[in-house]
């Protein structure tokens, strides 16, 4: 019979299990869900579209790299496997994180740019930010132990995948995580000054989705980055806690970018945007948006933005054609 202290360790350890499970399934059935609902939307504004651009083919491999990479992770939390099969997963699992937030990186560097017409400032500022957390991610997951190399001994038989790390690969997991969060707010804070520089200028409300899409992606995130980044801290060691939401926070970033760009070319969200008459008292209906006088470069933004009006420029031009 085991002592009372390797009973209550036992059963604190299945607790632990089970929740983590609970939270990665949660996040599994979040991805193939919200797939299902915007199946339609991507066949609509992608596979109908004979455009095909960087953009477009950079949101396919987001989309469907998100669907079929976690199906490994599924197997590593599911699954009843060897020690070695369960590590060798758990490695997979680090190196699909770090692929799937830098290629989501790639996405709202471009989407930033565009933003900002092209600004070769801005996209030096970008790209050294993405760079430059993806060599810090990097170099904190190759100084850190490998998974394989791991063993965490626990005083019981236990089926199914030990994933427990140590303190001081939590900590370095941990710095890698917090390199995608300064990534995300250096993002969100480039948008936010650019929507209160142009909110007066920009027609049809095209940039106030790109503002609030990007406040919920950013809100959503940071919740998830700094919550996962909690849990490789504060966890002790050997506990399967740490990282309790590595999965759900992927999930949300991929699904989350995808819905990005799906309501970027969604033509029912670019509806006209209400003027104040104390703003502009010399157009004449407050809401005609032809009357918004032009900014520098109208159809100038390179990439998602140009994307977008040429879809709708074609979509506008064909329903005319109909009639």
């Amino acid at each position: 019979m085991w002592s009372e202290s390797v009973q209550s360790f036992a059963l604190h350890w299945a607790h632990s299990v089970r929740f983590k499970n609970d939270f990665s399934l949660a996040g599994l059935t979040i991805l193939y869900y919200d797939y299902l609902l915007t199946l339609f939307d991507e066949i609509e504004f992608f596979w109908r579209s004979s455009n095909v651009t960087f953009v477009s083919v950079l949101f396919v491999i987001i989309r469907y790299l998100g669907l079929l990479a976690p199906i490994p992770v599924a197997i590593e939390y599911f699954a009843d496997l060897s020690e070695i099969r369960c590590r060798r997963l758990e490695t997979y699992h680090q190196a699909y994180a770090i692929a799937s937030q830098a290629i989501v990186a790639i996405m709202l560097v471009i989407r930033t740019y565009a933003l900002y017409e092209r600004n070769k400032r801005i996209l030096a500022l970008l790209i050294v930010t993405h760079v430059g957390g993806g060599i810090f991610c990097l170099i904190s997951i190759v100084t850190n132990t490998s998974p394989v190399k791991t063993s965490i001994t626990i005083p019981f038989s236990f089926k199914g995948c030990n994933l427990g790390l140590t303190n001081k690969q939590g900590i370095h997991l941990a710095l890698a995580w917090g390199a995608m969060l300064w990534f995300d707010t250096t993002i969100f804070v480039l948008t936010l000054l650019r929507a209160l520089r142009m909110r007066r200028h920009l027609p049809g409300g095209l940039l106030e989705i790109m503002f609030r899409d990007g406040t919920v992606y950013y809100g959503i995130m940071v919740v998830a980055n700094v919550s996962n980044t909690i849990t490789f801290l504060i966890t002790p060691p050997g506990s399967p806690m740490k990282g309790l939401d590595t999965t759900l926070t992927n999930v949300l970033s991929t699904t989350l970018t995808s819905r990005l760009i799906l309501n970027l070319r969604d033509p029912k969200l670019q509806r006209p945007r209400r003027i104040d008459d104390s703003e502009n008292n010399r157009r004449p209906s407050a809401w005609n948006v032809t009357s918004v006088p032009p900014i520098s470069r109208p159809i100038s933004f390179n990439a998602v933005l140009t994307e977008v009006l040429t879809f709708q420029e074609t979509q506008h031009s064909d329903s005319e054609e109909g009639v």
